[in-house]
């Protein structure tokens, strides 16, 4: 098992193992860890969020708020990693305020609480999820003093608008599920998962 024992601990080994009960969490950052050592450099992301075929702009933006933003708490140690690198097995300390509260302070997907949102902020029958709907989930997310998270949970849906661009402007609800485990990443870039 690879889900960390309590919420301030590391998880076992790299962070993550194929086969093995890997967080959500863990799946979805594990694409961006192509040799599968656990640690994800700003080069690797780059690479990764050009597999997904996002603008070299974008890519840039979102490796620097990416790993400006999560290195320190993934990292581990006290003095923070010069190289701005991400650690797996640390990834779910990466966890901000102000989200939907879908991913456990242990990195699980909770389906009750994605539910829970989804049919809050969209309209029968519950399948799609506007750019609007999205706009106002993230407000109602908000929690009071917390500008970093406000940032980071617009700065996730917006670029998850950007990634799944639906051409009706509804995000499918299977899309955004399959985002928070990774699932997609690996569909739309053609890339195989580890192991395979």
């Amino acid at each position: 098992m690879v889900t960390p024992a309590y919420p301030t601990y590391s998880a076992p080994g790299t962070g993550y193992e194929q086969g093995k009960r890997n967080t959500s969490l863990q799946q979805h950052v594990a694409f961006f860890d192509p040799d599968g050592d656990g640690i994800i450099w700003p080069l690797d992301t780059f690479r990764g969020f050009r597999d997904l075929k996002f603008s070299l702009f974008w890519t840039i933006v979102a490796t620097l708020v990416i790993h400006g933003g999560f290195s320190y708490v993934t990292w581990g140690h006290i003095f923070p990693d010069p190289f701005f690198r991400l650690k797996i097995k640390n990834m779910h300390r990466a966890k901000h305020g102000s989200d939907s509260e879908t991913y456990t302070v242990t990195g699980d997907f909770d389906e009750t609480r994605f539910n829970y949102n989804f049919d809050l902020y969209t309209a029968p029958p519950h399948t799609h999820m506007g750019f609007y709907n999205g706009v106002r989930m993230i407000h109602g997310n908000r929690n009071a003093f917390d500008p970093f998270g406000w940032f980071a949970a617009a700065f996730e849906w917006l670029a998850t608008y950007i990634f799944l661009w639906p051409v009706d402007g509804r995000m499918k609800r299977e899309d955004v599920k399959a985002i928070y485990n990774g699932s997609i990443f690996y569909t739309v870039s053609g890339r195989k998962p580890k192991g395979f």
